[in-house]
Parts: C-alpha cells; structure tokens; sequence
C-alpha cells in the first residue's frame, strides 16, 4: 500500500502553477576534478519563482541546442576565472587571473545562443563581463594596479557585513522602474570591470568611484538582456532589492513566453 501525504492549499496552488525554466552554468578551473556553483545561485532562482537548472561546461553546439531549447531563460554565473583577454584583443596583464578555456568556450556558445534565439539573459559579475567582452566591449584587467583611484571592489566575503558600496541606479530601467535615479547596497567581489561598452548595452548602475555597474540593451523589447556588476544572489535572502532582481527577472521570462499562450505565472511584482 502506497501512503501519500496531505496536501496543503499552497501545495494545490504551486501544482497548477508553471514555472519558467532558467538554466545557470558551472564553473571549473584548470585544476580542478569537479564542477562547482555556490548553492545561493540556484536558491535565488528557486526564489525569484523560477526553476533552475544547472549547465555543465560542454562546449559544444549540439549539447546546447538539445537543453536549451528546454529552458526559458539564462543566466550567466560568477566566477573565479578571468574572461581571456584575446577575447577582446589585449595581452593578458601580470596581474590577470586564472584563466578557464572551457568556460570561455561555453560561455561564447551559450551568448551566440541566446541571441540568435533572443533567449532572455542576465548575467552576473563575469557573467556581465563576459556579455560586455562578446558584444565588442573591453575589460580592465586587474582594478587595483591599473585604476589604484577606485573603490576596493575586491573585498573578502563577510555574510554579517555583506554590502561594500551603493550603487546609482539609473531611471526608468531594468534596475529602477522610478523615475528618478535611486542608491542602493550592494556586494562587490571583482577585480575587473567595464573599460569600454559594448555594442548595443547601455549603462543604468555606476559605483562611486565611476565604475559602470550594471547595463541593459538598448532594445529591450526585441531581447530582454541586462547584467550587473555585484552578486544579487549572495544577499537575496536579506535584501529584497537582491531578490526582486530574480522576480524581476523570472517575470519578464515568462511575459515572453505568454505570447506563445502556454505559461502562468505568478509575481510579487517589479522594482521600483
């Protein structure tokens, strides 16, 4: 005899609800034997109201095309490598970090991806970068010695004192849907940065020191991409900006896929 437990009211709600479907990549260096991502990441999409599923690093256009055509949207995951500097025509500096070839590869692939198919993508921390370097854009390579005037961005994790800087949110954007410019704390853990823009994003965050923070593209309505700087997954749980980037996110995901008649969902709502 099989025995099943009750179900609650909220168990009946969620069972007639359907969520999107968001995958993240892992990360892997050079050294390693294993696949890694930190639990927050997924627990943050889970929270936002989305279903995460996490991407092997498998560089290869068939593997890609057969799950991501199963997915609703992407986000693009931190990590302790550095984006290859060839990648955006520059000698790699003394002070860059470890470099991942695999997940450059991966990440090249995944980006190709989701513009041809106008997937919805966020990316975060190198996740950002990496869109910036793919759309023409160019990075600083190592903030401390080759811009010492900035903020230390690169600070050691303290879950009791989490946030670093503010960061100006620009108007009527992804971020802020005020209209008026907005200040709000975030977490900072990067040793690069946006040097040059690429094509087609625009800036809608900035830190103190100038540096740009997060960037949106300029069609919105055409392909729902926007990236940040900080790490929104690592505070979501104390910050309610950090988690409304994820609702916000999951709910512009499934407004895409409401025009194909075929996904409910349901939010708290946007920013602002």
């Amino acid at each position: 005899m099989s025995h099943q437990s009750p179900a609650t009211s909220s168990e009946h709600q969620a069972s007639s609800i359907k969520h999107p479907t968001i995958g993240i990549q892992v990360r892997k260096l050079s050294d390693q034997y294993e696949y890694r991502l930190n639990h927050k990441y997924p627990e943050a999409i889970y929270a936002g109201g989305a279903m995460p599923i996490m991407l092997p690093l498998i560089p290869t256009r068939d593997y890609l095309e057969a799950v991501l055509a199963k997915l609703d949207g992407i986000i693009m995951s931190g990590c302790y490598s550095d984006v290859d500097p060839k990648l955006y025509g520059e000698k790699p500096h003394p002070k860059l970090g470890p470099i991942s070839e695999v997940r450059d590869q991966f990440d090249w692939l995944l980006l190709e991806y989701a513009h041809e198919r106008n997937v919805p993508l966020m990316g975060i921390c190198r996740g950002f970068q990496a869109l910036n370097v793919f759309r023409g854009g160019k990075l600083i390579q190592d903030l401390p010695s080759q811009k010492p005037d900035s903020l230390p961005h690169d600070e050691d994790w303290n879950p009791q004192q989490p946030f670093a800087h503010d960061v100006r949110l620009a108007a009527q954007s992804v971020l802020n849907s005020t209209a008026k410019e907005i200040s709000r704390p975030v977490t900072s853990l990067h040793h690069q940065a946006v040097k040059e823009l690429g094509q087609g994003l625009t800036p809608i965050a900035w830190a103190p020191d100038g540096l740009v923070e997060a960037v949106q593209n300029e069609n919105l309505d055409k392909h729902y991409i926007f990236g940040v700087q900080w790490h929104p997954e690592r505070t979501w749980e104390v910050d309610e900006f950090s988690l409304a980037i994820f609702r916000n996110f999951a709910k512009e995901v499934v407004k895409r896929k409401r025009s194909d008649g075929v996904l409910e969902f349901w939010s708290d709502g946007l920013l602002g």
